[in-house]
């Protein structure tokens, strides 16, 4: 293999590694709900809080993110990304009380923004462009892997080693991590950087363009009402809700949640190979969205359902909600093609955004309902808290819907040359 191939799959493999990391960070407190409650004596509205703080420095950094990319290039910024992020994590678990405990997570939060992006440049500036959606779509289901670990694997380190120790090990493996990917990427072929400079020049102007576009705000609220399950649910509430509704174990129950992030490993590639195949987004989005509806309903508000049920359910959820994505490539098909991170851009901050907002919204619907019960200084919330918190969940999914009707999607020809190339015609 040629050594400039050697380096370009070695560096797209670091940046993989720290997504798969971030992932970890960004999911990790919801297996450990109880044992926060309990150490910073907070309800579920503040937990949600807490929580949320990630999204509070992720959101607005969606934006800003490719402009520093573009400047200073992976090497320097995913160092001091992964810095962040393990510097975070020690707040994080050292902090007694709430307030340094959301510095560490906004902190986690600025060092995780440039995880995805990061992952993005490197594809787009070491591999040729016809390579660029498969190595994206692998590097992000591969990121995933890590929300997976964070929900059933890492609950044996909670039970056995406590939270804090759980949480400062990530912070070590942040600054090892950081020590590693500078070390070993290497900066960009020049061509590129003469091809990055140009672009960025553009870039406030495609901003206006693509933000005075009222489609792509559209399809950006779409894209974050529909997301609400992943991020509220599967990121920080699904687990203590399926110890009280089962009355299974955390272990179990966090096994459970994470097949909703297999799901979308199994999903994104399905729904957008098929969707790309037809050329169409906005039937696969009505169709994702029903049937998301149909798997979470049954599982939080019929009781006493087979395990293994559950765990197919929560699956398919994530399996259809993976359809989310298409909104992203909509996001570029409404907007000029040369504006087209900056339409990424906005649809993943409004994403982000809306997590911000939903996972502390939950934690106070908790609240709502909360009869005062505690034990061992911790709230203890009954099912039918649970039921009426997560009602917000089938709302959010018919609004999404709903507002599909009035998104009109750009009508092309359906593009046969990756078919073709598949079976050999091209």
């Amino acid at each position: 293999m040629h050594k400039k191939s050697v380096v370009a799959w070695w560096t797209w493999s670091l940046a993989v590694l720290f997504l798969f990391y971030e992932f970890f960070v960004r999911v990790y407190p919801s297996i450990m709900v109880k044992e926060l409650m309990g150490s910073f004596k907070t309800t579920a509205g503040q937990l949600g809080t807490l929580s949320a703080f990630f999204f509070y420095a992720y959101a607005p950094m969606q934006i800003p993110v490719g402009i520093l990319m573009d400047r200073y290039g992976a090497r320097k910024l995913l160092t001091f990304a992964a810095l962040f992020c393990g510097v975070g994590s020690f707040f994080f678990g050292m902090a007694q009380t709430l307030a340094p405990a959301e510095f560490g997570r906004f902190l986690m939060g600025i060092g995780s923004s440039f995880a995805f992006v990061g992952m993005i440049y490197i594809c787009s500036h070491w591999f040729p462009a016809k390579k660029l959606a498969l190595l994206v779509g692998v590097g992000n289901s591969i990121g995933m892997l890590g929300a997976v670990g964070a929900e059933g694997p890492l609950s044996f380190a909670v039970e056995s080693f406590g939270w804090r120790a759980t949480v400062n090990a990530f912070g070590f493996i942040g600054l090892f991590l950081a020590v590693i990917l500078y070390i070993f990427i290497r900066k960009e072929p020049e061509q590129k950087k003469v091809e990055t400079k140009k672009a960025s020049v553009d870039l406030l102007s495609n901003l206006k363009i693509v933000a005075s576009n009222p489609r792509t705000w559209l399809n950006a609220a779409i894209a974050l009402l529909f997301y609400m399950t992943t991020a509220a649910f599967a990121s920080l509430w699904g687990i203590p809700f399926l110890i009280e509704s089962y009355g299974i174990s955390k272990d179990v129950a966090g096994f459970a949640v994470s097949m909703i992030f297999v799901g979308w490993i199994v999903g994104g590639p399905i729904i957008g190979f098929i969707s790309d195949r037809f050329s169409r987004r906005k039937p696969f989005l009505y169709a994702s969205t029903l049937l998301c509806l149909v798997c979470i309903l049954p599982v939080i508000y019929i009781g006493h359902l087979a395990l293994s049920l559950v765990f197919i359910l929560l699956f398919l959820v994530g399996f259809f909600q993976a359809a989310q994505l298409l909104n992203f490539s909509l996001g570029i098909e409404l907007n000029p093609i040369e504006a087209k991170g900056t339409s990424i851009a906005i649809t993943n901050f409004s994403v982000a955004a809306g997590t911000s907002l939903m996972q502390p919204l939950l934690g106070v619907l908790l609240d709502l309902r909360w009869s005062g019960a505690m034990k061992d200084g911790i709230p203890i919330y009954s099912l039918e808290d649970y039921h009426y918190a997560m009602f917000s969940f089938p709302i959010t999914i018919l609004l999404a819907f709903f507002l599909l009707f009035f998104l009109k999607e750009k009508k092309h020809e359906p593009d046969n040359t990756f078919w073709n190339k598949i079976i050999g015609m091209d």
